[in-house]
């Protein structure tokens, strides 16, 4: 009977912890949705492509699994366009530029400001 006892206890403790697990990702996962609707409707105003069904088609990338709105969102929209450079595909330039913003949250902001200070400098040398 001790057995019993200390198995009906831990199959408590179990599934307390386990619905306290789910009631904690099932709110996350409720105020999150705003976001990702403002997302939504952001990518799809801006370049005219709805990610409602955003799934990565490059496997390895550092984003892989990561949902969108972990991303700063004006990144985003400047990653797009970047990324527009290497692939006609607006779904696979937003890929891309997630896997640059896992690396860096502000990595478009960065590469901008790069530009153009290296476009500064070639203009300097002109003169």
């Amino acid at each position: 009977m001790k057995g019993c006892k200390f198995s009906q206890r831990a199959s408590l403790v179990l599934f307390c912890l386990t619905a306290f697990a789910f009631f904690l990702t099932h709110d996350a996962a409720a105020a999150g949705s705003g976001d990702f609707e403002k997302y939504r409707q952001t990518i799809k105003k801006e370049y005219g492509v709805d990610i409602k069904d955003f799934k990565d088609s490059m496997k390895g990338g550092r984003a892989d699994g990561k949902a969108i709105t972990n991303y700063d969102l004006n990144e985003l929209l400047m990653g797009i366009k970047v990324e527009q450079e290497h692939t006609t595909s607006k779904m696979r330039a937003l890929e891309i530029a997630t896997d640059h913003l896992e690396e860096f949250g502000d990595y478009y902001t960065r590469l901008l400001k790069m530009e153009e200070e290296a476009e500064k400098e070639a203009e300097a040398k002109k003169k």
